[in-house]
């Protein structure tokens, strides 16, 4: 089947977008079922999956697809190796997800809102392609700054998760302002734009693991002189970051809180046992060795040997056998009051966690491993009492949107999204029959969902005094013939006569 040839850097995305366009195929849909098989591909921008189905249609290479056009790169090195495999076979399977394999889902730095992309290069891609396309560097969050023309990215108007789970939209020169005005940007920007490139460019793409991670940042303290002991003083590597970061900058991206040095910093300097997000590697790296090629680092990395004796290198201090004891069954009483380690150090027990992990810290790992797991306590739950406050906060979701036409459907899951835990309301609706009917009852069908799209465009033509005929409120509001529910025929036709 025919696919346009990926330009250097470009997203996939924006190929299949592109190749909507060059076949003029109009229904997404049908796109999505000629290029996979399948019409319910979600467009994903940054880690799309069914790319074996997409290479057997297409002649693509699979491997050079995830590398070169994706941002599998860009969570790859910062994830265990297990982990990093696991995100490649999901990419190229039908029916498993992948933020939840490369961390996104729960990073302090996620993604950016919108598709941004330079100006300059859009000119550039029209007069050297004759069209303009989304490149992988300018999706980053933090990443601002064009690495080739070193100007400011815009926002285009498409959102980088989109609620329309299925469309590809092209980049377009229409995009550009009328009043365009191209704004440079400062040098350390460019230089995080450029190191960014660097990662996205690495044609072997492993991951050194947590271990080889903790051990390239403490020699990283270390060399600059931030190393006290076994201790980092986190200010004297903050100090490095600020001089070479903007304050607003990091608050901007979420890395600035009410504290100095931020948490995250302390904990990239310390045991890594999470990943961190490309950025805050990055920033890292630019402030304490801004001359060095990403791609050297990742391999210094990688030499760094993971110290498994580390914890067992350190000298206990002495103790007689009696005071061993006492502490032994003082702490043996506070996991049997309390059922945990972690419990009973919350309820009183921290000097005595202390003193054994200072002086008996074997005996006091086996004792907390011996003790059996708690189990969950779903038996114990007043399922009624919750089914009565989730419906309460359900109609009063339901009563606040009602008058929003702007929302997107106000389906079941829509509800389900607006509530705290969600997944453990979904998983137990068959103990919460309250607010199982009020979902039965006041979820959003898709034709009351389109009738309440038509309703909000002839409410604006009234308000601006427009009339427009019936296949323009379809052409604005989204709707096919072929896709409209009996329920929204039927309300046209009621209504023809304002609309023919």
């Amino acid at each position: 089947m025919y696919f346009p040839r990926l330009y250097p850097d470009e997203l996939l995305y924006s190929g299949i977008a592109r190749c909507r366009v060059h076949l003029g195929i109009g229904n997404h849909k049908t796109l999505l079922h000629m290029l996979f098989g399948d019409s319910k591909v979600a467009a994903i921008t940054d880690l799309p999956t069914h790319l074996t189905a997409l290479a057997n249609n297409t002649g693509l290479d699979a491997e050079g697809m995830i590398l070169n056009h994706t941002l599998f790169p860009l969570y790859a090195p910062f994830i265990p190796p297990e982990r990093r495999t696991d995100l490649f076979q999901a990419m190229l399977a039908p029916d498993r997800p992948t933020i939840g394999l490369s961390g996104a889902s729960t990073a302090l730095v996620k993604w950016p809102d919108w598709l941004r992309y330079c100006p300059i290069c859009f000119e550039d891609m029209a007069a050297r392609y004759g069209e303009p396309y989304w490149r992988r560097s300018w999706q980053i969050q933090g990443i601002d700054a064009c690495p080739e023309h070193g100007c400011q990215l815009l926002n285009s108007p498409i959102p980088f998760r989109r609620a329309q789970r299925h469309e590809f939209h092209p980049a377009s020169p229409l995009f550009l302002p009328r009043d365009l005005r191209v704004s440079p940007v400062g040098e350390e920007a460019i230089r995080l734009a450029k190191a960014a490139m660097q990662l996205l460019a690495l044609e072997e793409v492993q991951s050194p693991g947590y271990g080889r991670w903790t051990n390239l940042y403490r020699h990283l303290a270390t060399e600059c002189g931030a190393r006290r002991g076994r201790q980092v003083r986190a200010e004297v590597i903050w100090e490095k970051i600020l001089a070479s970061h903007r304050r607003d900058w990091l608050a901007a991206n979420g890395l600035l809180t009410s504290g100095e040095p931020p948490p995250w910093l302390l904990a990239i300097f310390r045991k890594h046992r999470k990943g961190f997000s490309a950025l805050q590697h990055l920033i890292v790296w630019t402030s304490l060795r801004p001359g060095q090629h990403a791609g050297e680092l990742i391999s210094e990395a990688k030499t760094r040997q993971v110290d498994l004796a580390s914890d067992r290198s350190v000298q206990l201090l002495p103790a007689e056998f009696e005071q061993k004891q006492q502490y032994r069954a003082v702490w043996m009483q506070a996991l049997a009051n309390h059922g945990g380690a972690k419990a009973a150090r919350q309820n009183g027990g921290e000097a005595c966690y202390a003193w054994l992990y200072r002086h008996d810290r074997s005996w006091l790992m086996a004792a907390n491993q011996a003790r059996p797991r708690r189990q969950g306590n779903n038996s114990h739950v007043d399922w009624q009492a919750r089914d009565r406050k989730l419906v309460r906060l359900l109609i009063r979701i339901g009563r606040d949107s009602e008058g929003d036409r702007s929302l997107p459907r106000r389906s079941r899951n829509w509800f389900l999204q607006q509530l705290p835990h969600r997944a453990s309301v979904e998983h137990h609706l068959a103990q919460l029959p309250l607010c199982r009917t009020f979902l039965d009852r006041y979820a959003e069908s898709v034709g009351e969902y389109q009738i309440r799209r038509l309703t909000a465009a002839m409410l604006e033509d009234v308000q601006t005094g427009i009339t427009s005929r019936r296949w323009e409120l379809e052409k604005r509001c989204g709707l096919e013939k072929s896709k409209m529910a009996p329920l929204t025929t039927e309300f046209i036709r009621l209504v023809g006569s304002w609309i023919e």
